[in-house]
């Protein structure tokens, strides 16, 4: 085993403002209703430096996945984040941002990176999976927020 880091980015413009994109994004009781991936998490408002579980569509499973988290970000309608346990001595950093875009819509980004010793195997096979997730969930929220805040196209 090696100490390997991986980091993932990923990012989507959305037709909406930040509030809008935020409001969608950070209700947690509803995440299950649109997203195949992450379903929420054990507090309604994340505070930096606290401790949180979140919830997520096991991949492999179906089951439900919970891992403990430490809010490492949080600024209202800007950012949220997180860093935990993986598997056995692996962590990540979690961090969703969010951007005003001059034409009026939001620049959603969604960035992760896994730290610890693991294989350069495990770090290619996370990263990848981690960006097909990531990519699918920016694109879900896309469409959410899109759905509950139409805006015309004037």
């Amino acid at each position: 085993m090696q100490d390997n880091n991986n980091h993932v980015f990923t990012e989507i413009e959305i037709n909406a403002t930040p509030e809008e994109v935020w409001s969608v994004l950070t209700d947690w009781n509803k995440l299950k209703a649109w997203s195949s991936s992450f379903i929420g998490i054990s507090t309604n408002k994340p505070i930096k430096g606290e401790e949180f579980v979140s919830y997520f569509k096991n991949p492999l499973t179906g089951g439900v996945l919970e891992l403990k988290h430490i809010c490492t970000d949080y600024e209202e309608c800007k950012k949220f984040g997180w860093s935990g346990d993986i598997i056995g001595s692996i962590k990540d950093h979690h961090i969703y941002s969010l951007e005003p875009t001059i034409n009026g819509t939001t620049l959603f980004k969604q960035e992760d990176g896994l730290h610890g010793k693991h294989s350069q195997l495990l770090n290619f096979m996370a990263e990848n999976q981690m960006l097909s997730m990531y990519n699918r969930f920016n694109q879900e929220l896309k469409e959410r927020v899109e759905n509950l805040f139409p805006k015309s196209n004037n």
